[in-house]
C-alpha cells in the first residue's frame, strides 16, 4: 500500500505536452502542444478546463508563462512575443540565438538567450543587453530578485549587478579552476549556489561544494555529495531538488533539512501553502503534515503549476518515446485528504477508457412502438403488414421426432478393460496440459523500463590561440530504474561512433557541433539524448 492522492484527467491532447503556465488570477491554463500549437483555457473552481483559443508560434517554442496581463512566448530561433488573452500578436521583439530561458523581475523579464547573453526586455520598451554593457562572458545561470540579477559564467565567474552596473563580485575560488552547477535565491534575497572544482581532492574525483551568500557576505559553506538540479523559493527561505533524488528546505540562516527523497533526479520542486511537492521520473511526491504520498503519471512530470485559491496543482509531461500517444494533463486538488491504495492502482487516472453506456432492459426490451418511430411510412406499413407465423407447437414436436436417433450398432458398450484404456488416454492428455499451462502461468513477467540517456546541458566554448577547444562529454547523469546500464555510445552529427565509454574527450574547432549519447541496459532497449557544443572565436568573442 501507498499513500496517494486522487487525481483526475484534466485533457487529452493531441500531440505531446512541451509547456505548462497557469494564471491564478484568471484562472488562465496555457499550453503548448506539439513545438508550435500554443493553446488557452479555463480553469474553473470545479476542476474543469474550458478550451477557448489556439494559436501557431511562427517557430518552436521553448519558453511559456503569464506575466502581467501578458501570455509571454518565446522560441528557440529569434523571438520573444507578447499576446493578449485572445491570442492576438501584440508585439514581437527579436532575441539573438532564440530564448533560453527567462524570469521575470517587476515589469521586466530578465532572458538568458541562446548565445549566453542576458538581456532586460520590456514590453514595448528598448531592450537592454546587460552582457554587451557590462561585458558578459556566455552566461549559464541566472537569479533576479528586486532588482538585483546574480549570473554564473561558463569561466566559473559569479557576479552580482542592477540594470546598469556590476555590484558584487563572487572571490574565485581554486587554483585549477572551477565551474558553478546551480544557482539560485531564498525568498529574503541571500543567494546560493553549488560548485565543482578540479584537484581539492585526490585523484580525479570532484568535489562539489554548497555556498550561501548574503549582502556581499558568505554565510555558509560545506561539502555535499549531490548535484543542484533545480530550486524554488518558498516562506522560510528555498527548496531545492538534487541528483539524488532528494529534495531539501534551505533556511535563511543556511540550514538545511531533508524534506523528501523521491529515489531519481528531480525535476521540479516547490512549497504550496506549507506543502512540498516535487516530480521525479514518472511520479509527482508530496509531504503534507509528516506524511509522504506519491501519484503516477504516464509521462515523466517535468511542468508543475499551481492555484493558490482553489489549491489545485496541474501538471503534465511525456514519456520520451515518440511511437507513443500523447500523455494526458493531470490534476489533483491539495484540499483533499490522502488516501492509501494499492501500488497497482496509482495508474488507474490516466488509463480510463471512455465506454459505451450500457442499454437498459426497458430500451432493450421496449415496444414495438417506440421502434416505429425510426421507421418510413413504407417500413412500418410492411412491418404491420407482416404475416403470422403459421407454425404450431404440433408441427414442431413432430418434426423433433422424425430426427434420428442413434443406432444400436452405434452404441457400443464399453467393457471394463475398454474403459481403463480410456481413461488413461484422458488423464495422460490432462496432465500434459496441465504441465503446458503451468509452465506458462510460472513464466515470469517483467516490466522493462529503458534507461534514460544524459547527454547534459549544452556547452559554449572559447577557442584558444590555435582555434580549438578541448571539451568534456559527460553521460555519467544517465540512470536506469534497474540499475542495469550495459553501456554508453556517443555518435557525432554524421551517426560515426566515437567511444563506447559514459565519458569522452573532444578537441573541436571553432563551430557548432551535435553529439549524440545512446544508453543500453542488458535487455537491449536503449534511449537517446544530444547536445550542441559551441565554440566560439576567442577573437571576436
Amino acid at each position: 500500500m501507498v499513500s496517494t492522492r486522487r487525481v483526475v484527467s484534466l485533457l487529452t491532447p493531441e500531440e505531446k505536452i512541451a509547456h505548462l503556465a497557469l494564471d491564478h488570477d484568471r484562472d488562465l491554463l496555457a499550453w503548448v502542444e506539439g513545438s508550435r500549437s500554443v493553446h488557452l483555457g479555463r480553469l474553473n473552481e470545479a476542476g474543469e478546463l474550458e478550451h477557448l483559443i489556439v494559436f501557431s508560434s511562427t517557430n518552436t517554442v521553448s519558453f511559456l508563462s503569464f506575466h502581467r496581463s501578458h501570455l509571454v512566448v518565446g522560441d528557440d530561433i529569434g523571438a520573444i512575443c507578447f499576446y493578449d488573452h485572445e491570442g492576438t500578436l501584440l508585439e514581437s521583439q527579436d532575441v539573438d540565438g532564440g530564448v533560453q530561458t527567462c524570469r521575470f523581475m517587476g515589469l521586466k523579464a530578465v532572458v538568458l538567450s541562446g548565445m549566453g547573453e542576458v538581456i532586460l526586455i520590456q514590453f514595448e520598451r528598448p531592450q537592454v543587453n546587460l552582457s554587451r554593457s557590462l561585458e558578459l562572458n556566455d552566461v549559464l545561470h541566472f537569479a533576479a530578485h528586486e532588482g538585483r540579477i546574480y549570473v554564473a559564467e561558463q569561466g566559473g565567474r559569479v557576479v552580482g549587478m542592477d540594470e546598469t552596473k556590476v555590484v558584487w563580485h563572487r572571490p574565485a575560488r581554486g587554483d585549477h579552476g572551477e565551474r558553478i552547477t546551480g544557482l539560485g535565491l531564498t525568498q529574503g534575497g541571500r543567494l546560493f549556489l553549488t560548485r565543482e572544482g578540479h584537484a581539492l581532492v585526490a585523484g580525479e574525483e570532484e568535489a562539489i561544494e554548497f555556498e550561501l551568500w548574503f549582502n556581499g557576505a558568505l554565510q555558509v559553506r560545506y561539502d555535499q555529495r549531490m548535484r543542484l538540479l533545480t530550486s524554488s523559493t518558498s516562506p522560510l527561505g528555498a527548496i531545492l531538488g538534487f541528483d539524488d533524488g532528494t529534495v531539501h528546505r534551505l533556511l535563511e540562516d543556511g540550514t538545511m533539512e531533508e524534506v523528501l527523497n523521491t529515489g531519481h533526479p528531480v525535476f521540479s520542486c516547490a512549497e504550496y501553502q506549507g506543502e512540498v511537492v516535487a516530480s521525479s521520473w514518472f511520479y509527482i511526491h508530496g509531504m503534507v503534515d509528516g506524511q509522504a504520498w506519491k501519484v503516477e503519471h504516464q509521462g515523466m512530470p517535468e511542468m508543475m503549476c499551481y492555484h493558490p485559491t482553489y489549491r489545485r496543482l496541474v501538471f503534465a509531461g511525456d514519456d520520451q518515446n515518440d511511437y507513443t500517444a500523447p500523455e494526458p494533463i493531470g490534476l489533483m486538488n491539495l484540499k483533499e485528504d490522502v488516501f492509501e491504495a494499492d501500488t497497482s492502482d496509482l495508474t488507474e487516472w490516466f488509463q480510463v477508457q471512455a465506454t459505451a453506456q450500457p442499454l437498459s432492459a426497458e430500451e432493450l426490451y421496449g415496444d414495438d412502438d417506440d421502434i416505429l418511430e425510426f421507421l418510413t411510412e413504407d417500413e412500418r406499413a410492411s412491418f404491420s403488414s407482416t404475416p403470422e407465423s403459421t407454425v404450431t407447437p404440433e408441427s414442431l414436436m413432430a418434426a423433433m421426432e422424425q430426427n434420428p436417433g442413434p443406432s444400436n450398432e452405434q452404441q457400443r458398450t464399453l467393457n471394463e478393460e475398454d474403459l481403463l484404456d480410456e481413461l488413461n488416454s484422458v488423464e495422460a492428455f490432462t496432465l500434459e496440459e496441465t504441465d503446458d499451462l503451468l509452465d506458462a502461468l510460472s513464466a515470469s513477467v517483467k516490466e522493462t523500463i529503458p534507461p534514460r540517456a544524459l547527454a547534459g546541458d549544452d556547452q559554449r566554448h572559447v577557442a584558444d590561440e590555435d582555434g580549438t577547444c578541448v571539451v568534456l562529454l559527460d553521460g555519467r547523469g544517465s540512470y536506469d530504474p534497474h540499475n542495469r546500464i550495459a553501456g554508453w555510445s556517443w555518435y557525432d552529427e554524421r551517426g560515426q561512433e566515437l567511444t563506447n565509454a559514459a565519458q569522452v574527450k573532444l578537441k573541436l574547432p571553432i563551430g557548432h557541433h551535435r553529439f549524440e549519447l545512446r544508453v543500453v541496459d542488458g535487455d537491449g532497449s536503449w534511449t537517446m539524448d544530444s547536445l550542441v557544443v559551441h565554440i566560439l572565436d576567442g577573437s571576436t568573442s
